[in-house]
């Protein structure tokens, strides 16, 4: 999802696993954004339910699987402070320059384009304080990370494999186990005043993809393991959801476990054996042909995250709407989910082939 994960390499410096996860992920950024309203608007007594939170609890694998893959592609350098100041002003710029599309996209709908194109100072405004659009939160996120990053590399750097599994214990321990317990034992909630800042959730999942991708040697044994483990997590995640259902009555917020900042024990448990089966997976060395397309292709899942917002408000009354007039729900969903990732990716694929667009996409 972001600049540095998406970075073009030589081919035989690319991993074949992140590229396709890179690819799933994007499409996943989509689901994600698209699909609640299909259960939202259903109940446990219709099987489109289901089929809508497990497909949701699918979609949430989604950041947690973009962070890991940042983690693996950047712990294991150790880069000077300048380079990781360019990286940031590249991420900046990405930000800057695609927050103002989508200024433009609101000003064209709601406004009138012309006078409000030039308003900077409302459109600075509303980057600092807020967002443009919704999932531009995760370049702000991105940002801290990277501002983060030298110091982050030389703790990898010097990490031994426990180190490693202490500091993911700890992160998922506190913030995804706990909370979870905690929301069905409220006498459980930690103290305000506890905090463990150095293990934050998403500094857990970046070592996670650092740990996976540096230590995790893929069998069959641990491929069976972790398809089980992903099953267990997604049903587990749904199984809660409908137990949530009956406790509010089908009114408020039911779908609870999707914070993005604190993501559950089973979403984090979902993504990393995502990981690690797309590893197994693609550890074989592919044909040259295969291999180019797949880097290709993950090469543009940066600007299919920064443009699916975009196209998903503009084919939801043009596509959806009457799809879902004349089909089921799911079967709706998911034929609009592919388009504007068909539609999306073709986009990125064109904005790469622009030479200032290509240095920062």
């Amino acid at each position: 999802m972001t600049r540095a994960v998406e970075s073009a390499a030589p081919l035989k410096k690319r991993w074949a696993y992140l590229d396709a996860l890179r690819i799933a992920a994007a499409f996943l950024v989509i689901v994600n954004h698209t699909n609640s309203g299909v259960f939202q608007a259903s109940s446990p007594a219709h099987s489109t339910w289901y089929l809508s939170v497990l497909w949701y609890y699918v979609s949430k694998t989604a950041v947690p699987l973009f962070v890991m893959i940042s983690g693996a592609c950047l712990l294991p350098g150790v880069d000077g402070y300048r380079k990781a100041g360019a990286r940031a002003l590249r991420v900046l710029v990405v930000l800057l320059v695609f927050s103002y599309v989508y200024f433009l996209h609101d000003a064209w709908v709601n406004y009138g384009l012309w006078p409000r194109a030039m308003d900077f100072g409302v459109f600075l405004s509303l980057v600092w304080e807020q967002r443009i659009t919704d999932s531009f939160w995760y370049l702000y996120f991105y940002l801290g990370m990277l501002v983060m990053l030298p110091l982050l590399q030389r703790m990898a750097r010097q990490m031994e494999k426990r180190d490693l599994l202490y500091l993911m214990g700890v992160s998922f321990g506190v913030n995804a186990l706990w909370p979870l317990l905690a929301h069905y034992a409220p006498g459980l909630a930690l103290p305000s005043y506890f905090d463990v800042p150095a293990c934050a959730v998403y500094i857990g999942l970046f070592f996670a993809g650092h740990y996976v991708h540096r230590h995790v040697k893929p069998t069959r044994r641990k491929a069976l393991g972790c398809a089980g483990m992903l099953a267990v997590s997604l049903v587990a995640s749904l199984w809660l959801t409908y137990v949530e259902y009956g406790r509010l009555g089908g009114v408020g917020k039911y779908w609870f476990m999707d914070d993005r900042m604190l993501p559950s024990l089973f979403t984090i448990m979902a993504a990393v054996s995502v990981m690690v089966l797309a590893k197994g997976a693609l550890q074989r060395p592919l044909g040259e042909r295969t291999a180019r397309v797949l880097v290709e292709l993950g090469s543009c899942a940066f600007g299919v995250y920064l443009l699916q917002d975009l196209a998903v408000a503009e084919t939801k009354e043009r596509l959806f709407a009457p799809l879902y007039s004349v089909m089921p729900s799911m079967a709706a969903v998911l034929i609009w989910e592919a388009a504007v990732f068909a539609f999306t990716l073709a986009a990125a694929w064109l904005l790469r082939r622009v030479p200032l667009l290509k240095k920062v996409l």
